[in-house]
């Protein structure tokens, strides 16, 4: 009987808990990730004032220990707590003690605490106050920071003996050896295509020994040219990196396609992350997007760089599987500021060959690889929100732009809208439609011919949501 009470038991309790989860299930999935976000940023907001550290008790407290002076708030708001205290614990005692011991009781561990904590305040205000929480290590300098006094870039200790200092730079210096690295590829590179032409007088064997020189000839110079080109150094050795400073001068830009054809594929494949991973500090792109009235040197610049570098150096990416695609555009947003970067016409057209690559291959490869995509897309969308209309180059007042001068922020607006889902889709309408009645409008007073390149622009990116610039109203 008792075992069959305990099995009753244990099925009533079961059934009970059963509902219960029955009852909280039928909420599952009430809230979208859009409002769980949202309920995230309200209760955040909250957090971010001035000072955070003013009505954190735990905060002054450590202050106090640490010997710094305590703050105005603290001192008021114990004074306050206090008096209210004293007051309340009076009140109950005069009424709910049972004689003149439970009041006077009262009123001493009172006065003790009260004593202790002005004994603290009086030993804080003794000690120096602290401007600020320094750490000794590799850290350097840690400051208390708040809205008004924000975040600062870490001070890094070093000894006096140390080699490496802020002043250890020589810009002279260091364009004095880009320019000869650029020197010896070039001699690299004519040496490996006279070697090419000799290649047809040499005999067909294989194993012939002209043969065997000639290779161990044409390698000897091929890894010459690469250890000039500085794209194999590591990417923290140095900033800007030695590829930078390499790609920073047009005469090396120049040099980067005929290198290019007597690469090896690994080596292709390092020049290419080495870019990705140095956008920032590229000539093309350290300054962001360019407006029709910039010096005529940067918009060449540029010009050369789409025509000359990413070309060869990005060839690879059309037989590049999706595991390879993933991996540039990880490399790409941890390296850099998308949201910057992404201004200029270099970045928007490495990602819409990239965002191209990944929506062809995400179809037809395994899970993992696609969900790996799908959440590389929304890390990319939520760092360039708010950011789209930014990525057209700025007009002067006055001027008239080509179609040619925003022919790659369509087209990357483009490549970002064919992976997009319907929300994410929504909020590009929405922060490009200025731009896009802008171009519309203009089409619309323009000569038919130069119209018709306006409004392709514009269809790039509207046909890739569905749409057409003919059904835009003005």
């Amino acid at each position: 009987m008792v075992g069959r009470a305990d099995d009753a038991t244990v099925a009533r309790r079961r059934a009970a808990r059963l509902q219960r989860e029955a009852a909280l299930a039928r909420y599952d999935g009430m809230m979208s990730r859009r409002d769980k976000e949202h309920i995230v940023r309200i209760q955040v907001s909250q957090l971010l004032t001035d000072d955070p550290a003013a009505d954190d008790f735990y905060s002054h407290m450590f202050r106090l220990s640490r010997g710094a002076a305590p703050s105005p708030q603290l001192a008021e708001t114990a004074s306050a707590t206090l008096a209210a205290s004293m007051a309340g614990r009076g009140r109950s005692g005069t009424q709910g003690a049972q004689g003149p011991q439970g009041s006077q009781g009262t009123q001493s561990s009172m006065a003790r605490m009260q004593q202790q904590v002005q004994r603290i305040v009086n030993e804080a205000r003794r000690r120096p106050k602290l401007a600020h929480v320094a750490a000794e290590g590799a850290l350097g300098r840690i400051s208390v920071n708040s809205a008004r006094n924000p975040k600062q870039v870490i001070q890094v200790q070093r000894g006096g003996d140390s080699a490496f200092t802020a002043d250890a730079r020589n810009p002279a210096a260091e364009r004095r050896q880009t320019l000869r690295q650029i020197e010896a590829v070039y001699a690299a590179v004519l040496r490996l295509e006279q070697l090419l032409r000799e290649q047809t007088r040499l005999p067909a064997a294989p194993e012939h020994a002209a043969v065997q020189q000639w290779a161990a000839a044409y390698a000897e110079a091929r890894e010459r040219a690469w250890a000039e080109l500085g794209a194999a150094q590591p990417i923290m050795a140095a900033y800007p990196h030695p590829l930078a400073r390499f790609l920073a001068v047009a005469k090396g830009k120049r040099v980067v396609p005929r290198l290019a054809h007597h690469l090896t594929a690994d080596q292709t494949l390092a020049l290419a992350t080495t870019i990705i991973a140095n956008f920032e500090a590229l000539d093309v792109c350290r300054f962001g997007s360019f407006s029709l009235s910039a010096a005529a040197r940067q918009r060449d610049e540029t010009a050369l760089f789409l025509h000359a570098v990413l070309p060869p150096a990005l060839a690879f990416l059309a037989d590049a599987p999706l595991q390879l695609v993933n991996g540039l555009l990880a490399l790409f947003m941890e390296r850099n500021n998308v949201a910057w970067v992404a201004r200029t016409r270099p970045a928007q057209l490495f990602l819409a060959v990239v965002l191209r690559r990944s929506a062809a291959l995400a179809p037809r490869a395994f899970a993992e690889e696609a969900f790996q995509a799908a959440e590389l897309y929304s890390h990319l969308f939520g760092a360039l929100r708010g950011h789209v209309a930014s990525v057209f180059a700025p007009e002067p007042m006055g001027a008239q732009p080509g179609a040619a001068d925003d022919a790659h922020a369509w087209q990357f607006l483009s490549a970002l809208a064919a992976s997009a889902s319907v929300e994410q889709q929504h909020v590009l309408v929405a922060e490009a439609r200025a731009k896009v009645l802008e171009t519309v409008q203009l089409a619309s007073r323009l000569p038919p011919e130069t119209a018709a390149a306006h409004t392709a622009n514009v269809n790039l990116f509207l046909n890739a949501l569905g749409l057409d610039a003919s059904q835009v109203t003005l």
